[in-house]
């Protein structure tokens, strides 16, 4: 199974970027937004985080940054050549979402969605902090995969995190969810690493799963 130190290889396989114009929902601080948008014509990225738009202007260009809600996008009818959901279908209403993106989106266009897999390393520590994300994932991946829409390829490829140490490691999960240390997190991460705390760097795994679906 192919590993990958960012998701852009593996969209680069699904969908043909030049030329397009693409709408990514759950941009966050612009993590994949900074990767994407030298690929396509025009890159719009929104995330109802309003700290994380405001991170993301400063720090990335080229990119029409907004804040928004996949739930209700303020954008017109087939607007878009390819829907983005990066790692945000399931904590929004996936259903509304959904209808939403097919309404933006052009005709024969794309919408490709990235989901962790509930197994993944990563996503078994985001649910330390998050106690409904394993719950939610799997509500998310069976609507998709129930038979109401056209999947046209599917496949699951992994994410590599890198950490120098444990330290950067715990930091980067507090600063993400919890805003503060947590003994009690702390001890389920120490847990959930063994003996791979001592480990320089820590490469953490996450097992992700990339949906197309033709419209």
């Amino acid at each position: 199974m192919q590993s990958f130190l960012s998701d852009l290889p593996k969209i680069e396989e699904f969908v043909e970027l030049s030329g397009r114009k693409m709408l990514e929902i759950g941009c966050g601080a612009g993590r994949l937004s900074s990767l994407l948008a030298s690929k396509v014509e025009s890159l719009t990225a929104i995330d109802p985080d309003k700290a994380l738009i405001s991170q993301a202007c400063k720090n990335i260009n080229g990119v029409d940054f907004r804040v928004g809600y996949g739930e209700k996008l303020e954008f017109s009818d087939k607007s878009y050549d390819i829907v983005l959901f990066s790692y945000s279908l399931h904590h929004q209403d996936c259903v509304k979402a959904m209808d939403e993106a097919k309404r933006v989106l052009k005709d024969n266009g794309s919408i490709l969605i990235i989901e962790p897999s509930t197994e993944g390393e990563y996503t078994q520590f985001v649910s330390i902090f998050q106690e409904d994300e394993i719950n939610r994932l799997s509500s998310t991946l069976s609507y998709i995969k129930s038979g109401n829409f056209d999947i046209s390829r599917e496949e699951v490829y992994f994410v590599e995190y890198h950490f120098k140490d444990v330290h950067e490691l715990y930091c980067h999960f507090m600063d993400s969810y919890m805003g503060q240390n947590d003994a009690e997190a702390i001890e389920k991460m120490k847990a959930m690493l063994g003996s791979r705390k001592s480990t320089r760097p820590i490469v953490v795994k996450d097992k992700v799963n990339i949906i197309l679906l033709e419209c």
